[in-house]
């Protein structure tokens, strides 16, 4: 990602009180989402860059900002300082000690590589953090948040109860996920499983790939089972980026001989 090449995000209400910031970095897309009560406004995720949360302003008006990171990875967490007057940022524990590790780290290379691109990115880390579950309360509209492990430790999933929409940032992607640790599978399978059989889930919004149901919750589920059972679903014509995840994938299983 640079400048020149980095696009705004494309502005998508689904609902009232619903709005979606939907835009690409380098080879894939990533979406964050604003939610509006009647007394506070939270920003799911960030995307990469502070220029990508011009939109936010408009949405929110003078309503309190909270920002929830899905997890620490930089496409999800880096534009928070684009927001003005964030009261806090709540993600789950991991990701508090994330930011005094690998996201510096990466935000570093990146601006080693291209200082130009970066130079505004200031990294906010959560001031609030849970193990489990908690529930914020926008007024009208409450968001909870569930800890879902497997892409990365951190990663939660956010649920309103009042529109039936699950937020699920990287647990749940189409055409297929991103495994980085085969030691998580089994969990994170068991885990989707849940949500995939609840009926109050209505609405299924990840992070990448398309929006729709809880048949997206069951297509990632079929290919994380397909890793775990040795018989690795071919997700066939894919872009060049998901065809090198998956090989990744397959090899990250097999090296702990699935």
């Amino acid at each position: 990602m640079t400048l020149g090449t980095a696009r705004p995000p494309d502005l998508r209400t689904v609902g009232r009180g619903l709005h979606l910031l939907e835009t690409e970095v380098e080879a894939f897309d990533v979406r964050a989402a604003v939610l509006v009560g009647a007394e506070r406004a939270v920003v799911w995720d960030t995307l990469a860059h502070p220029s990508q949360m011009a939109p936010v302003g408009s949405l929110v008006g003078d309503l309190p900002v909270t920002v929830v990171y899905s997890h620490a990875d930089w496409d999800h967490a880096w534009g928070t300082c684009g927001i003005a007057d964030v009261e806090s940022v709540v993600a789950q524990r991991s990701a508090a000690t994330r930011f005094g590790t690998d996201v510096p780290a990466e935000l570093e290379a990146r601006l080693r590589a291209d200082p130009e691109a970066w130079r505004t990115v200031h990294l906010l880390p959560p001031t609030t953090t849970f193990a489990d579950e908690l529930t914020l309360d926008l007024g009208g509209v409450t968001l909870r948040l569930h800890t879902l492990p497997g892409h990365t430790p951190d990663c939660i999933v956010g649920f309103v109860p009042e529109w039936g929409v699950l937020l699920a940032g990287d647990t749940v992607e189409t055409p297929l996920p991103v495994v980085n640790d085969g030691g998580t599978v089994g969990a994170w399978v068991e885990g989707l499983e849940r949500w995939r059989d609840d009926e109050a889930v209505t609405s299924v919004i990840p992070a990448h790939g398309r929006t729709g149901g809880r048949e997206l919750i069951e297509e990632t589920v079929a290919y994380l089972r397909s890793l775990l059972d040795g018989t690795v679903m071919d997700p066939g014509a894919v872009p060049a980026f998901y065809r090198k995840t998956h090989e990744d994938n397959v090899r990250t299983m097999r090296a702990r001989g699935r």
